[in-house]
Order: structure tokens, then C-alpha cells, then sequence
């Protein structure tokens, strides 16, 4: 009797494990075989792992934090549209922005990440010397992650190293109005004025994006593209993009 219990437990025990292995085969082979859904695709840890842990994390604070800046003329005639960097600061939420893209009153301006929108309340800066905006709107947006500030710039010893000549960066922006995209590049030398010229690619509406170190740092935001003289007159340069430093940011103007 006690043999035979044995044996029926063995069997039970085989065909357990055959039932489970069976299923797992059969959804691994089915899960091979589906096509991703469009929210797998677009998620934001769906990116790819040939880079560093630290680097693919700048990547998500990258496009975590990347909205889409509408600015109206204020006769509705003229719609201009950037990009800008979300941020938090002792509680209160801000666009970093470039003052270029702002065409009238802060009610003429929307904040905007697929399907919700976000008025400005208020102008914090317009600098139109280091062409930059600081909006502070209403409230907290949905499916996103502000930056922190000060937390989230350089230390003095990053800045050095974040500067460095060929250093990673990464940005995400709504160049030509498509986005958010995500796009890498190298710091590849400075003007006479201590911006940035970064090897990657920009277009019309990319202005603003928040650049940042490959350790995550804020480092900045697309200003313009540089111009070229060729034989045929003048060309944009869409591959050497010009970065205005975070430094030139007054970010007093949000400590208070």
C-alpha cells in the first residue's frame, strides 16, 4: 500500500510539473508571437539597455520631465511652440522655457504632455539676454516628473566633468513639433560667450528641451542651431546644436 502511495504521489508530482511547464512554454511561445501594444511601446522603460544603468536613467529623468510649450499671439493669429523641463521646487511647479518661443501674456500660454493641458499662471523671469522663461503653473501633471532643483544641477566637480569635451548628453524636445523624441549627443567644444556645442541633432520646436549629463544632471537647454556659410550662401546646421548652461538660470527666482 505504502509503495503504491508512493508511486501515485511520483505520478501526481510528474504531472503537476508537466502542466506547469507546458503552460509556461505555451505562453512564453505566445508571448514571442504577439505584437506589443501600443502602451508597451511607448513606455517609459522602454529603452534601450546598450548603455549604463546610470545613463538610462538620465534617459527616463529625460523624457520624464520633457513637456510641449504652446505660446498664442494675442490676436490668436501666430502659434509658436517649444519645448521646456518640468520642475519642482519647495512645492511649487515650473517650465524652464526659452523666452523666444513666448509670444504674449502668460494667459496666452499652455503646458502640454499628450492629452492634458496646464495654463501658466504666472511669469516667474523673462531673461532675453540668456533667452530663457520661467512659467510657474497651477498644478502638479499627470505622468510626469519634475526635475529638482537644486538637486538635480551639478555640484561644482560636475560641472567640470559634465562640461568635458565629448561628454554624453541627452534631451528630449518636440523638434518640428513631433515628440516628445529622445535624442543623444557629445559636447564638442564653447562659444566665446560659455555656451555649449553639442554634436546631435535639433529642429524648429526643439528649443528649450532640458539637456543632461549621462549622470542626470541638468545641464542646460537647447537655445538655437548654429549657422554655416557654404557656396551656396548661408545653411542651419541641424547637427551642432547650441546649449545655453543651466548657470545662467536666475534659480532665485524660485528659491524664495
Amino acid at each position: 500500500m505504502n509503495s503504491l502511495l508512493r508511486y501515485l504521489r511520483i505520478l501526481l508530482w510528474v504531472a503537476v510539473c508537466t502542466v506547469v511547464l507546458g503552460s509556461f512554454i505555451v505562453g512564453s511561445w505566445y508571448e514571442s508571437k504577439r505584437t506589443p501594444t501600443r502602451g508597451e511601446l511607448q513606455d517609459i522603460s522602454n529603452i534601450s539597455q546598450n548603455y549604463s544603468p546610470a545613463y538610462n536613467r538620465a534617459i527616463k529623468k529625460s523624457r520624464m520631465s520633457a513637456v510641449r510649450v504652446l505660446s498664442f499671439s494675442e490676436d490668436n493669429t501666430v502659434t509658436s511652440t517649444t519645448s521646456g523641463t518640468y520642475v519642482e521646487n519647495n512645492g511649487r511647479y515650473y517650465i524652464i522655457t526659452t523666452q523666444h518661443g513666448i509670444l504674449g501674456p502668460c494667459e496666452f500660454v499652455n503646458i502640454e504632455f499628450q492629452d492634458k493641458t496646464y495654463a501658466c499662471k504666472e511669469y516667474i523671469k523673462i531673461d532675453p539676454l540668456n533667452d530663457y522663461a520661467i512659467i510657474e503653473i497651477e498644478t502638479s501633471m499627470e505622468n510626469r516628473i519634475p526635475i529638482q532643483i537644486p538637486a538635480d544641477l551639478p555640484n561644482n566637480y560636475q560641472w567640470k566633468s559634465s562640461y568635458a569635451i565629448l561628454s554624453n548628453i541627452v534631451y528630449t524636445g518636440y523638434a518640428n513639433a513631433l515628440g516628445p523624441l529622445t535624442l543623444r549627443g557629445d559636447v564638442i567644444g564653447y562659444t566665446d560667450y560659455n555656451y555649449l556645442y553639442v554634436f546631435s541633432y535639433a529642429y524648429g520646436g526643439a528649443s528649450g528641451s532640458g539637456v543632461f549629463s549621462e549622470k542626470g544632471k541638468y545641464m542646460g537647454y537647447v537655445t538655437a542651431l548654429d549657422i554655416g556659410v557654404t557656396d551656396f550662401g548661408v545653411d542651419v546646421l541641424e547637427n551642432v546644436v547650441l546649449v545655453t548652461p543651466a548657470h545662467k538660470i536666475d534659480w532665485d527666482a524660485i528659491s524664495n
